[in-house]
């Protein structure tokens, strides 16, 4: 099982806590797909949170940051969320949106915020009834903390190392395609990757049914991956989301406090042409 199982929620904790007022099960997703998947059944009570809205925004020509904390304060309590509610972040199937709602929350010092060990899916099929109707919800004020920016990383801290120090190392989160210069989903000035950068999908840390994988089979991936904790990692995908889940498997489950996501990722590194890039062949 993973190290800090109270980052995280099982199958008996949700059901438990499905009528729990200071619960909060929030269901992250982004597009008409994830929405309708979430109206066709999610936990009684869940709240919907349109992931490249609520949790990453565009600011300064660079897509999918990390919204200003004014900004966030009032996307949570228009959620009906608060500081003294405890956050469990879900989602229908495998996704990388429970972690960057994670990210986002704890980034700002959320006081208790979670995440399901599973999908809705797998919650469903472990005997949760899901529920189809709105839920209710009732404003909140919510007041956050500053940021704590020791769980982010910036462009300067990961050119830093791509031009040759070694006082960090850079974790590639995308597709192989991606890694080897192909475009991925979202449009981009230009495609690679940052140069000294290691690769690590971050689909192969999270099964099927969206559980990570067990402590020691992660370690493995990411030594494998020439990632061993032993210093800073910034890990980086299209724009902070999936980078969110590898951070969230470091940091949380293999205790590598040293772990920073950068969350510009390729979405701010392709835009400032004075980054450099590497573009190879397939790998």
């Amino acid at each position: 099982m993973p190290a800090n199982t109270d980052r995280m929620v099982d199958l008996d904790w949700v059901r438990a806590h499905l009528d729990d007022p200071d619960v909060v099960f929030l269901h992250a997703g982004t597009g008409e797909a994830d929405r309708a998947t979430y109206d066709a059944g999610h936990l009684p009570g869940a709240v919907w949170t349109e992931g490249y809205v609520d949790l990453a925004v565009e600011r300064d020509g660079v897509r999918a940051l990390v919204p200003l904390k004014a900004d966030f304060e009032a996307t949570l309590g228009r959620l009906g969320i608060d500081e003294t509610k405890t956050v469990v972040c879900v989602a229908s199937g495998k996704s990388m949106w429970p972690t960057r709602a994670y990210w986002v929350l704890r980034y700002f010092r959320f006081p208790d915020v979670r995440i399901a060990d599973r999908s809705v899916a797998a919650l469903a099929r472990g005997g949760i009834a899901l529920a189809t109707d709105a839920p209710r919800i009732t404003p909140q004020t919510c007041v956050l903390g500053d940021a704590d920016t020791s769980v982010l990383s910036t462009w300067q801290d990961v050119l830093a190392i791509a031009q040759g120090g070694d006082e960090a190392a850079i974790l590639d989160c995308r597709t192989d395609d991606e890694f080897a210069g192909k475009p991925g989903g979202h449009a981009a000035p230009r495609f690679g990757r940052i140069p000294r950068a290691q690769h690590l999908n971050w689909e192969l840390l999270v099964d099927d049914d969206g559980r990570f994988l067990p402590v020691d089979r992660l370690r493995a991936l990411f030594a494998a991956a020439g990632i061993d904790g032993t210093k800073p990692v910034y890990p980086y995908c299209g724009g902070g989301i999936r980078a969110a889940a590898s951070w969230f498997a470091m940091y949380e489950l293999l205790d590598w406090h040293n772990a920073r996501n950068y969350d510009g990722s390729w979405a701010e590194w392709a835009v400032r042409s004075e980054l450099p890039i590497e573009a190879a062949a397939a790998v």
